[in-house]
């Protein structure tokens, strides 16, 4: 059987990197994840349910990788995430597509949260939901949506920022998968 070092270790080094980045962000009060990928860029959120609460949407221009004004809306909230999966998809030039993946074996519990987001795909169920215009000479202040509570089935969800204030992953796991076919 023929082994591959290389790939071995360059995983291994990855994964350990990131699992410190994680440990520091958290350390430090916060954890912060901002991921470019091809086309405008961004990581994907999936999840069985997504329980939000105190949700507030405004919109905005933001970075991506490939530009530096892209049209998003800015969520803060603080959720509930069952069957989290948070990935993203890098392309190695002539090796393919390699994912790297976060789950969660059990509910994720997040408050603080701020997510840059570009689309969200989801069945959806909204409790005090306000939807209003604002008069501003700021563009992304002419615009609001929020709600007190939201629930989100299968959401799928592309992200260009994410930060917490806090947010536990009981059951982490972190996996690096080649050619991914979803």
């Amino acid at each position: 059987m023929r082994y591959r070092w290389k790939w071995f270790w360059l995983s291994m080094t990855g994964a350990l990197a990131m699992l410190f980045a994680l440990v520091l962000g958290i350390w430090k009060g916060g954890v912060a994840l901002a991921v470019p990928i091809a086309g405008i860029g961004g990581f994907y959120i999936e999840a069985d349910e997504i329980n939000i609460q105190n949700f507030k949407l405004l919109p905005k221009i933001g970075p991506t990788s490939e530009t530096d004004g892209f049209p998003q809306g800015a969520a803060n909230l603080e959720a509930v995430i069952k069957g989290l999966k948070l990935y993203k998809d890098v392309d190695f030039a002539g090796q393919g597509k390699v994912r790297v993946m976060i789950t969660a074996a059990q509910d994720v519990k997040a408050s603080g949260l701020v997510l840059d987001l570009s689309r969200l795909n989801s069945d959806g169920d909204f409790a005090k939901l306000e939807v209003a215009e604002h008069n501003s000479g700021d563009p992304t202040q002419k615009f609001s949506l929020g709600a007190a509570n939201i629930v989100l089935k299968k959401p799928v969800i592309q992200g260009h920022y994410l930060f917490a204030n806090s947010i536990s992953l009981p059951g982490m796991g972190l996996q690096f998968q080649l050619n991914p076919t979803q």
